[in-house]
């Protein structure tokens, strides 16, 4: 191993993945040089210059770093994007923290944490933008009132819906319906 790896991996440094791998004597796992795990001793470390070297001398993936997953942006990411399929999924039900991070098997509060740290929203902002992000499609059918479409994309009454739809385009609703029917005229 070179001063320069032994870097990488004590820096965590992501410029290095695919670059090299390491393998530890120890526990016989191979890992990206980003592993977010524990600091390991460098006499118990190997470089490996691929992934399969690693396999077929006996070492298996992270499942930290998951350095089989070639574009993989990390642990944190990923719970972050589940949460959103499941946001987006569910969109018309009340939110839960509870529930989405029982569907995840983690903690909420380090959901929450993580969500923000990946995405750089909280949950309920980016659940009330999936949200009006649904209402703007049917806002786009006139035939169809504020009310029903509330109630379509899950608010409990008109007046929230309208607040969280104003915070989120600057208009209501209706003056959303009113400049579309104006654009296609």
């Amino acid at each position: 191993m070179t001063k320069e790896q032994w870097n990488a991996i004590k820096n965590r440094d992501k410029r290095y993945d695919d670059l090299f791998f390491y393998g530890l004597k120890t526990t016989k796992h191979v890992c990206r040089p980003s592993c977010p795990s524990r600091l390991c001793n460098p006499k118990n470390v190997v470089i490996f210059d691929s992934l399969e070297d690693a396999v077929k001398k006996g070492y298996t993936p992270c499942l930290k770093c998951r350095p089989e997953k070639g574009n993989w942006q990390g642990s944190k990411a990923e719970l972050a994007e589940s949460a959103k399929e499941l946001m987006r999924a569910d969109y018309r039900e009340k939110f839960s923290l509870k529930e989405i991070a029982g569907k995840l098997y983690v903690n909420e509060s380090y959901l929450l944490r993580t969500f923000k740290e990946v995405t750089g929203q909280t949950m309920l902002e980016f659940y009330n933008h999936t949200r009006c992000s649904a209402a703007k499609e049917l806002l786009t059918r006139n035939e169809l009132s504020i009310s029903y479409i509330s109630d379509c994309v899950g608010y409990a009454s008109p007046s929230h819906f309208t607040r969280i739809f104003r915070e989120i385009y600057g208009c209501t609703p209706s003056k959303y319906r009113k400049d579309y029917i104006r654009s296609l005229g």
